[in-house]
């Protein structure tokens, strides 16, 4: 069997920790955990350990820190995910069957917002239209083979984007691929603190202006400081 790494970035989860690794301990498929923690004040690299995880420390930067995930990792098979998700039973599996095709280089999987909210209905049609394009945002989850990610340069220590600038890389590098049967449920926390419609924009608007050559550090100033 493919090993498969699973690598979370943190800072302060220690309320979201525990339910994403719930929906691991349930997958029935075998995995290792690293947790990249950013210099948490709230107890989350010693919970991430009691829970089974590796915990590799550093200073707070999600770029970095799944550039440092990823070095301690081991597996053929590196899924990066959110403190905040979860994976609905079967997805690793899922995964794992996907990649047993070698033209697959990278994948995301289907999202799913804990909301009922219809507005979450189109953030997820959106989602999964950008991942099938081969745009894998941090809250589709990536799950690229480590042959590919080391090929492309891997995370840059970006704090922003560095999400879709590896996606960049590994799409002209070859194929990646939405896994339909593979389900993300997301936590709708971030559109709920600052509004979601506000959210929606801003996150246009940023990407556009990173799209456009506006380096990450100055759009990370428009970020809150928040969990994640």
């Amino acid at each position: 069997m493919t090993q498969l790494s699973v690598i979370v970035p943190t800072w302060n989860e220690v309320v979201a920790l525990p339910r994403l690794f719930a929906s691991l301990d349930a997958q029935g498929h075998a995995h290792e955990r690293i947790v990249a923690d950013g210099s948490s004040r709230d107890g989350t690299p010693e919970l991430a350990e009691r829970l089974g995880a590796r915990v590799v420390r550093g200073a707070r930067g999600r770029g970095a820190q799944l550039a440092a995930g990823a070095r301690a990792a081991r597996g053929e098979l590196l899924l990066f995910l959110h403190a905040d998700a979860e994976l609905a039973p079967g997805a690793l599996a899922a995964l794992a069957r996907a990649f047993d095709d070698p033209a697959l280089l990278a994948a995301g999987l289907r999202q799913v917002i804990a909301h009922e909210a219809r507005f979450y209905r189109l953030v997820e049609r959106a989602a999964n239209r950008r991942v099938r394009a081969g745009w894998v945002y941090g809250d589709s989850g990536l799950c690229v083979r480590r042959a590919a990610y080391d090929a492309v340069g891997g995370f840059g220590a970006q704090e922003v984007f560095e999400d879709l600038d590896l996606s960049r890389r590994l799409r002209r590098a070859g194929r990646i691929a939405l896994v339909e049967e593979a389900v993300l449920c997301c936590s709708p926390r971030r559109w709920e603190h600052e509004g979601r419609l506000r959210r929606t924009l801003k996150n246009w608007v940023l990407t556009a202006l990173w799209t456009a050559g506006v380096a990450p550090a100055r759009l990370a100033r428009f970020y809150r400081p928040e969990p994640g």
